[in-house]
């Protein structure tokens, strides 16, 4: 549709299909609509965002405590073993020393009960006289 209008000295303007303000009106109307529906989406897709970002915050603060605690099972695991361990290995050296105090112990005693009878059968032999007459008669022997 065409408008015409007279300006001033004659002059004619044609105005070719003007919208009309309830045209307008309702075009706005409409795209207002639209944007008010994509912005609905848009934060009913960030909520979700929100609920998974927190499920997975939730997901790997669970399964960082659950690793910690592994850890620290295996950590206290390993250092009853270290410490038993340890405490095998003192009580080996406790009893390889003891073992060979008494070795050295028994040896020496032997050593002793040895000399105490090589003494005792000297002694013998010199006080019973054995040894000198078994001497003297064998000189007496070869002298005769």
């Amino acid at each position: 549709m065409a408008f015409y209008f007279k300006l001033g000295k004659g002059l004619v303007m044609l105005l070719e299909h003007v919208p009309t303000v309830e045209h307008r009106l309702a075009d706005h109307e409409k795209r207002l609509q639209h944007l008010e529906k994509q912005d609905i989406k848009k934060d009913k897709r960030l909520e979700n965002m929100e609920q998974s970002f927190m499920k997975l915050e939730n997901t790997i603060l669970k399964e960082n405590q659950e690793t910690r605690n592994l850890f620290k099972e295996l950590t206290d695991r390993q250092w009853s073993l270290i410490e038993g361990r340890e405490k095998a290995e003192e009580a080996k050296e406790i009893r390889e020393y003891e073992l060979n105090a008494s070795e050295r112990k028994d040896a020496i005693e032997f050593k002793k009960q040895k000399f105490n009878a090589a003494i005792e059968l000297f002694i013998k032999l010199l006080t019973a006289g054995g040894l000198i007459y078994l001497l003297i008669e064998s000189l007496l022997k070869n002298i005769t």
